[in-house]
């Protein structure tokens, strides 16, 4: 579902959109296809928190309110990703930790360390981007008792939960005792606006950070799933990654390049993404395919600050509406 456009956000005038040809369209899936503020956005504060305050030995005591997630809002999160190079949820939430645990906190108190912290800050403070797990490690360090293994452990404990996690890893739930975020999800470019794409004659392709059972899974419950040509999943990017023993992740336009080397290098493309590693990726391809990138902020806790966020990585277009894509398309 859409959000509402604040009138703030409205009344901005633009230059009118001059639709151009292109046969594919391709898409991320969070927080473009399909809306994660309450399940991937949520996972990474429960992760966080979860991580810090649970083990023989804790890092720091529970919130004394006894609420979770206390320590990370929203705002924090999506202001650490535009950082870049963090569009993996498991590298986000280790990016977070080698910064919280960088903090002098003398009280150990969930409380105190939400005190230190300041996104802000950190935001102002970092020159290059995209910033990127290397990059946070070189300015605050690796902490041995930062492992990334238990990181991704608790994550993906509390993004599938207790009815998918034990299936799909054969193993026993540690950490989180309840449902999944992953059933908090809901449709953003709904069926019906795919399938007049697909009715005008172009193609459609995903381009994504989430595994394959994870893309599969939202794009089945929302009747998705027969309407792409091609899916790139981190499946495929982590495969490469072994091979080739670099980083492909986004901003590298691997993924975008997989997915046109399926479908075919010689069509046009327009790529929506809601993040500047998006735009980047896309741009770096450009080299490569014929591509051009539509930046959908609007899924964002704050979307004029994502949007300036964006615009600085040169998007060619933004989108303030899933509706909006038949303009740049030429769909009456």
């Amino acid at each position: 579902m859409a959000s509402k456009i604040h009138p703030k956000y409205a009344s901005r005038t633009r230059p009118p959109v001059e639709p151009r040809k292109f046969d594919t369209v391709l898409f991320d899936i969070d927080n473009v296809l399909v809306d994660t503020r309450r399940s991937y956005l949520e996972a990474i504060r429960y992760t966080v928190e979860i991580f810090l305050t649970h083990g023989d030995v804790p890092f720091f005591s529970k919130s004394s309110s006894g609420k979770m997630p206390e320590l990370l809002s929203t705002h924090d999160v999506e202001k650490f990703k535009m950082l870049g190079g963090f569009n993996d949820d498991w590298d986000c939430c280790y990016g977070i930790l080698v910064y919280l645990l960088s903090l002098p906190v003398t009280n150990r108190t969930i409380e105190a360390l939400k005190k230190a912290s300041n996104f802000d800050k950190l935001v102002k403070s970092v020159k290059e981007r995209p910033l990127k797990v290397s990059g946070i490690t070189a300015i605050y360090g690796r902490p041995s008792t930062l492992v990334i293994e238990k990181v991704a452990r608790i994550f993906q404990e509390v993004y599938l939960g207790k009815d998918i996690f034990p299936r799909l890893t054969h193993n026993k739930m540690r950490y989180w005792k309840k449902r999944g975020l992953i059933d908090r999800e809901k449709p953003i470019f709904k069926s019906p606006l795919l399938q007049k794409i697909k009715d005008a004659g172009m193609k459609l392709g995903i381009c994504t950070g989430r595994s394959s059972y994870e893309a599969a899974y939202a794009l089945k419950a929302f009747g998705m799933d027969i309407l792409f040509d091609a899916i790139t999943t981190m499946d495929d990017v982590k495969q490469e990654e072994r091979l080739k023993k670099e980083s492909l992740r986004k901003p590298h336009p691997f993924s975008l390049l997989k997915t046109t080397e399926k479908l075919g290098k010689k069509l046009h493309y327009l790529y929506v993404g809601d993040l500047p590693d998006d735009v980047l990726a896309a741009n770096r391809a450009k080299k490569y395919v014929s591509i051009c990138s539509a930046a959908f902020p609007m899924m964002a806790a704050d979307p004029f600050r994502a949007q300036k966020e964006l615009e600085a990585a040169q998007p060619d277009y933004v989108l303030k509406s899933p509706s909006e894509l038949f303009k740049i398309l030429g769909i009456k």
